[in-house]
């Protein structure tokens, strides 16, 4: 049984098929988005090569909210069905699901190379079947991830991003910048949060985040660098919170853009400072690992493993 799994994104997308939950990495096709009307142009264009492939089931990772089967996107100007993707490809299922809750879906396939650790255990101390995938890229959200009784994982879907951001962060925030206008997590924990924040460090300058990352590897802008050096405080401050609310003793992991950008830029110092610095409820902050997810095939995992549900 065949199932053709995708990563839809708001650049681009990835198709690719799964077979008895495992996915055929030399199947797997990438697609920019903007060369293409929708997202049934892109299945189409994947099947050119795949003309003799017969799937029974899709399932589809999407960066945006699902209600009753339809999907929107934030950035891009599509919409899709599972019933208009049901027709293009003449299978008998189809699930949509959001590409967050793929990536919780992947945990346990991912390989080893796909996860960098960033600080914490290498082995774990304590394990209670709780996991939890923080994604921080245009947007911001996290997917709890709880193992059943078999040890199959169950993603529960939140929307964490619109919260008021907590005022351990909030009162931080404001004593190094003054009174901001940073409201919800989305709001500071972003890419449009990131450039946000330059913007008053820099007072009044505007970069995006990718120039952000760019001009602090290469030491053109101390702006940059001031930025990200107090994004990745206020990021340990916020995943303090985030322990409590989750208790992920089977580690935490980031993923997104922005999570690469920040971890990659060789502050974990400063994260992982304010992450320790005072007392915490739970005593033992060190016995949680912090990883990032960096394998870019690992919103098709997740898909492979929902389709053997």
């Amino acid at each position: 049984m065949i199932t053709l799994v995708a990563d839809v994104g708001g650049t681009q997308s990835r198709l690719g098929f799964v077979n008895g939950g495992v996915l055929d990495e030399t199947s797997v096709r990438h697609f920019r988005n903007n060369k293409f009307n929708s997202f049934y142009e892109v299945i189409s264009e994947y099947f050119r090569d795949q003309k003799d492939i017969k799937i029974s089931s899709c399932v589809i990772a999407i960066a945006g909210p699902i209600v009753e089967g339809k999907a929107t996107f934030t950035n891009l100007d599509w919409k899709i069905s599972d019933t208009k993707i049901e027709e293009v490809t003449q299978c008998d299922e189809v699930v949509l699901i959001n590409d967050l809750t793929s990536l919780g879906y992947s945990l346990k396939k991912l390989p080893t190379e796909g996860i960098q650790h960033i600080i914490g255990p290498k082995v774990f101390n304590r394990k209670n079947g709780q996991y939890l995938v923080v994604g921080l890229g245009t947007g911001f959200n996290v997917c709890p991830v709880v193992e059943d009784i078999n040890e199959k994982p169950v993603c529960l879907q939140v929307e964490l991003g619109h919260i008021s951001l907590p005022s351990s962060v909030k009162e931080a925030l404001n004593k190094r910048i003054g009174s901001s206008n940073f409201i919800t997590v989305e709001d500071l924990f972003s890419g449009k949060g990131l450039s946000d924040l330059y913007k008053v460090v820099a007072e009044g300058k505007v970069k995006s985040g990718e120039d952000i990352s760019k001009a602090h590897i290469e030491k053109t802008d101390q702006h940059a660098t001031q930025t990200l050096e107090l994004f990745s405080e206020m990021l340990g401050l916020m995943t303090r919170e985030l322990i409590v609310q989750y208790l992920p003793f089977g580690g935490i992991y980031f993923a997104g853009s922005v999570s690469r950008a920040v971890f990659n830029a060789k502050l974990t110092s400063k994260f992982e400072k304010s992450f320790k610095e005072d007392t915490h409820y739970l005593k033992d902050l060190e016995k949680f690992q912090i990883n990032l997810i960096t394998d870019d095939a690992a919103g098709l995992l997740g898909c492979g493993v929902l389709s053997e549900a």
